[in-house]
């Protein structure tokens, strides 16, 4: 056999400086090997046979190695809609530490679904027969390698109770083989080029990693990276740390008027005039009437702190932020019920081109000129949200993973599927 498949291959799902084991990565090779000739009629068939390859051997590594990652997912969506996921027919045969084919059926149609945003994909693409193979490699090794080095790196109790030292593990796990997606990829690239504007580039993505590790929804469940955190730790007996993930608490990066400060404490307003009480780590900024840009976070029973960097700001800035949050509240107010009477009540709306969503914007908001927002948008279908809290959210490149008859894809799909069946 010729191996095809090294350990860099697998290092964008790891974090820095850990690798996979040896056994696994020839695990990916005899993968591949096996389903090389398989036939999915999907463009770059041959790259996406080697990241299924990969993903099947870092899947059947978080078993043997007891990761956890893919087990809280399982969990998580038993809780959340109390049925089995896809192609399950059965929790009770499964065993959460032994690989299955039926888990391998799961994860070959999700290595598939994030890499083509533009269409359906079948479930069953490559079917049972597939992950059967890939069943037989798996179960060859009597002997299996476990990963330490990841196992302590995710469960060290000493990080656990430390939100700074914890949180390269939260930036790590949008990266890792479950919830990696492009998708979390282009918003991360967008964050990064916001930051990149105002300060330099090493401290940008310091920034937006903090940024997108308490904003963004990650994985399949679209669940922050913090709550994946704590299922796995729940299922780990750390039951103490995987409470203090669940309450962690964040105030997104702000402008902050300093209201007090003293020589231990010092009390900060945002500009939405919450109030945070935090210690006065930085007392040459942190002087009252001083303003500054920054982010917080509460973990466990410690005090707000400042997670990230600080930048100084202005009192010109500030005002404009509060300004500008005050104008927003009152605003999303007073247009949502006008939206939603426009709309006739729906919230979403599905459209298949940025000439349906022109249309569509001058229809429920004629007088917003929303040109230059969708000069910036990909010309494909699109999904619009109407929020109480945020007026109209566009968010394209997301309609493939919505389910809903209104879909114009899918409405299309049952319109054919029920004339067949009359």
């Amino acid at each position: 056999m010729k191996r095809t498949i090294f350990p860099q291959d697998f290092s964008q799902y790891y974090p820095i400086g850990i690798q996979p084991c040896r056994m696994y990565v020839d695990v990916a090779n005899r993968i591949y090997d096996k389903i090389r000739d398989v036939d999915i009629n999907l463009p770059d068939a041959n790259k996406l046979k080697k990241e299924i390859a990969i993903n099947a051997a870092i899947y059947f590594e978080d078993k043997m190695s007891d990761i956890g990652l893919w087990n809280a997912f399982v969990n998580k969506h038993m809780l959340t809609y109390q049925r089995p996921l896809p192609f399950f027919d059965d929790f009770k045969v499964l065993d959460k530490n032994e690989v299955n084919a039926k888990e391998v059926e799961l994860l070959i149609w999700l290595a598939l679904s994030r890499n083509f945003s533009n269409r359906f994909l079948n479930p069953l693409a490559m079917g049972e027969y597939t992950a059967n193979i890939i069943m037989e490699v798996l179960n060859e090794d009597d002997d299996v390698d476990i990963n330490d080095s990841l196992y302590d790196y995710i469960y060290n109790t000493d990080k656990a109770n430390d939100y700074f030292k914890l949180k390269p593990v939260l930036i790590w796990l949008r990266q890792s083989y479950l919830l990696y997606s492009p998708l979390s990829e282009e918003r991360f690239e967008e964050c990064l080029f916001r930051y990149s504007t105002i300060t330099k580039k090493s401290d940008a993505v310091y920034y937006a990693e903090t940024f997108f590790s308490m904003d963004s929804e990650i994985g399949p469940m679209a669940v922050l990276p913090h709550l994946w955190l704590a299922d796995m730790y729940f299922d780990h007996n750390m039951q103490k740390e995987a409470k203090n993930l669940t309450n962690l608490e964040y105030c997104l990066p702000d402008m902050f008027e300093v209201i007090e400060a003293d020589a231990t404490y010092t009390l900060l307003k945002n500009s939405k005039d919450e109030e945070y009480r935090l210690k006065n780590e930085y007392s040459d900024i942190f002087r009252k009437g001083a303003y500054l840009y920054s982010a917080l976070v509460k973990y466990a029973n410690n005090d707000w702190e400042i997670n990230g960097g600080v930048l100084s700001s202005t009192k010109e800035n500030y005002d404009k932020m509060r300004m500008r949050q005050a104008e927003l509240k009152k605003s999303y107010e007073l247009v949502y019920p006008l939206y939603m009477k426009r709309t006739g009540g729906k919230r979403l709306a599905f459209l298949e081109n940025i000439q349906q969503l022109q249309e569509w914007l001058k229809k429920i908001s004629p007088e917003m000129d929303m040109t230059e927002v969708c000069d910036h948008l990909p010309s494909g279908p699109q999904v619009a949200f109407i929020s109480k809290k945020a007026g109209i959210i566009l968010a394209p490149n997301i309609i493939h993973a919505i389910k809903c008859s209104d879909i114009p894809i899918i409405g299309n799909v049952m319109h054919r599927h029920c004339s067949k069946n009359r």
